[in-house]
């Protein structure tokens, strides 16, 4: 697309973000499935959907056994699973998916104790009502020594309906443990600088910036320019922070995203 192309769109900074068509409710599912599982430079959380996808490859890389995606959706990690298999697990009705287990009205699975070798849960916790009992119920399912791999939110938007919950590593961390893993360890994805860029650009492309004053013409600026060249800001920040895309440890304060690897004890 030409910059010409572009005016209407970027004639819109000055005052806010301009109108548009509304998607249907399958193209919404399908465009958020391919940023899930085909994130590309220029999508709006690129960096963040990378870090999240290139983590949990890391965690299931050697995945064998039945494994059960608790809270499945559309399943968009199940590609990652190369030698295991990928059962799915949902609410009824919940995105219009058919799955392999119809969760309970209170979110418990209708399959028997210690049946899966593995738990992936991505991007569930921050919504069901009681945590606790949603890890106790991870916990049921896993055959000793089965893994818990999960992720969700450090700081994030309200999104996805009912959205109750955030959590810092730490107490991620600690709220397994009360549920009885064992915490092998905890990644923090897209950090500092990497998720702010991230941040700024999701408010750009949403509300677009107030005038007024230097600051004002710089965030329109860094808006106009992501208009223009919407890869230019996940160019820049894979070159200077991709290192900030997962970190372990106590070094970043401020972070998208939480992965917790676990397991239950033998």
């Amino acid at each position: 697309m030409t910059l010409l192309n572009r005016i209407p769109v970027l004639g819109a900074l000055l005052g806010g973000p301009g109108p548009s068509a509304q998607p249907t409710l399958e193209e919404v599912m399908a465009e958020r499935y391919r940023e899930r599982t085909r994130p590309r430079p220029g999508d709006e959380a690129y960096a963040h959907l990378l870090d999240l996808r290139e983590a949990l490859a890391a965690a299931v890389d050697d995945a064998k056994g039945v494994w059960l995606d608790f809270g499945a959706g559309t399943s968009p990690y199940r590609g990652l699973f190369r030698e295991a298999a990928l059962k799915t697990a949902e609410l009824g009705g919940a995105e219009g998916y058919s799955v392999d287990y119809q969760l309970n009205e209170d979110g418990s699975c209708p399959a028997p104790d210690d049946t899966f070798d593995g738990v992936l849960s991505t991007q569930v916790l921050e919504h069901v009502d009681d945590p606790d009992a949603y890890l106790r119920e991870a916990f049921r399912l896993l055959r000793p020594g089965g893994r818990l791999v999960l992720s969700t939110h450090g700081v994030w938007e309200d999104h996805g309906g009912q959205d109750l919950w955030r959590w810092t590593a730490d107490g991620l961390a600690r709220q397994a443990e009360l549920a009885g893993f064992t915490v092998d360890r905890t990644e923090k994805l897209t950090c500092g600088p990497r998720a702010l860029l991230l941040l700024l650009r999701r408010h750009g492309r949403e509300h677009g910036w107030a005038g007024g004053g230097p600051i004002g013409l710089l965030l329109r600026t860094l808006a106009l320019v992501d208009q223009a060249l919407p890869r230019a800001i996940d160019d820049y920040v894979a070159r200077g922070y991709r290192e900030l895309g997962r970190v372990e440890g106590p070094s970043e304060l401020f972070y998208l995203d939480v992965l917790l690897v676990a397991s239950k004890p033998a």
